[in-house]
């Protein structure tokens, strides 16, 4: 019925969007001390996503998820 999942996952909402890039890594570092696998994101975002009607701007967003990833945190949904 169930099925096995490899881990169990343990995390939360991540918000990097709220404070400066430089920080991200520090944050990442403390997720793993944590032990921390997975992070939700971005929650409260969408100015800084469409600053305008016809402007999108996703680049801080992948560079988040990149260096996420790298770490080995699973991006939920």
């Amino acid at each position: 019925m169930f099925e096995k999942l490899p881990k169990i996952f343990f995390g939360g909402d991540y918000n990097p969007d709220q404070w400066d890039e430089n920080v991200w890594e520090e944050d990442i570092k403390l997720m793993k001390i944590l032990r921390a696998n997975t992070v939700t994101l971005p929650a409260f975002s969408w100015a800084k996503l469409q600053p305008s009607e016809d402007i999108f701007n996703f680049s801080w967003l992948d560079r988040v998820a990149d260096l996420l990833c790298k770490n080995d945190i699973f991006l939920g949904k």
